[in-house]
């Protein structure tokens, strides 16, 4: 090859090369103005929720992610409600928001670190603190609103500062929501899904359960028919109730001490925003928690006694042995709950305001 061929076998080499260079160029200062864009879209967002009353603190909040991703880092996040009835605040080390730069409508996020969760009960503020072994999740929209949140939870162990004996333990637990339908569509349709589950759950709450202090398994599959719309919390659940709102609950799998228990059926509101429902129940250990629901006084021996009695009569006894099994229709109505033909117990009224 002669001296003068070089230049020109050189010559589209440097062409890609300087090609490369320019796109390179132009992606880093497109990415650049994309993540100041989300970092200023952020921090207006904060603003704005400031304004509508929440409580909102961080230490940083930086952009970066180059070249493939748009992240925000938050050093010391804080998030809460300190002025509403029922107060609540949450604070962590970390937070980090994720999205790619041409796909501005999916973001995945992420919590590590140290967690700090705060609530009111009965009017005392109730502090838990610990470590979490990861909490992530998902964020899809759709024209500027929300498409779906799924969250997963693994390894939160959060003890209460006042009692060290309670605390909130969630080894894994996975929630998704989904709109189905926009506020514009048919009134009957579905809004919103829910799916949930959970594996040996542990709340302060249950603590006050004669079942036990943990749920091994739940399960939930849920529909929203109808629109609750935005505005005062009474308000919209009486348009929502007005306007044939229900819950449709494909499906509610709990196992909770003695009891097991796999339903399904509809929930609504009554005039006085009191829950009613109707649902189809495949039960075990119905008896053993009777008892134990007998002996926290929660069910009156009255009624317990004629449970077992009439109830006792459709329950059947696996042929391998075991607990009882009873199929039969679970219903809410004037705040009791009936299993069949029999009242069961009260039910605690619910304050929406």
């Amino acid at each position: 090859m002669s001296d003068f061929d070089k230049p020109r076998t050189r010559r589209p080499w440097l062409f890609a090369f300087g090609g490369l260079a320019l796109f390179g160029l132009i992606y880093s200062g497109v990415w650049l103005a994309l993540a100041m864009s989300a970092r200023a879209q952020a921090v207006q967002w904060i603003d704005d929720q400031r304004a509508r009353g929440f409580s909102i603190r961080y230490d940083k909040l930086l952009a970066t992610g180059y070249p493939f991703a748009i992240r925000l880092d938050v050093t010391n996040p804080g998030f809460g409600a300190p002025n509403i009835t029922a107060p609540w605040g949450w604070e962590g080390d970390h937070l980090n928001v994720m999205a790619r730069p041409w796909d501005r409508n999916n973001f995945r996020f992420e919590v590590s670190g140290q967690q700090m969760l705060a609530f009111s009960v009965a009017g005392k503020t109730q502090t838990f603190t610990g470590n979490v072994e990861r909490v992530f999740g998902n964020l899809g929209l759709s024209d500027g609103a929300i498409k779906s949140v799924g969250i997963t939870l693994q390894g939160v162990h959060l003890t209460n500062q006042d009692r060290a004996s309670e605390g909130i333990n969630i080894p894994k637990a996975d929630v998704f929501v989904e709109r189905l339908a926009s506020a514009r569509a048919d009134p009957q349709s579905a809004s919103w899904g829910l799916s949930a589950s959970s594996t040996d759950l542990s709340l302060p709450w249950f603590k006050a359960s004669p079942l036990g202090t943990l749920v091994e398994r739940l399960t939930v599959k849920a529909r929203l028919i109808g629109h609750i719309e935005a505005g005062l919390l009474v308000q919209s659940l009486e348009d929502w109730r007005d306007k044939g709102g229900i819950i449709e609950l494909k499906k509610l799998s709990l196992r909770h001490g003695p009891l097991k228990i796999n339903t399904d059926g509809t929930l609504a509101l009554d005039g006085k925003l009191q829950p009613i429902g109707a649902l189809t129940a495949h039960l075990e250990g119905f008896f053993e928690t009777i008892d134990a629901l007998q002996k926290l006084g929660v069910v009156k021996a009255r009624d317990a006694i004629t449970a077992k009695m009439v109830v006792g009569v459709l329950s059947r006894t696996p042929a391998g042995g075991g607990p009882a099994v009873l199929n039969l229709a679970l219903t809410a109505q004037d705040r009791h709950l009936y299993a069949g033909p029999v009242r069961l117990m009260e039910l605690p009224e619910i304050i929406w305001r």
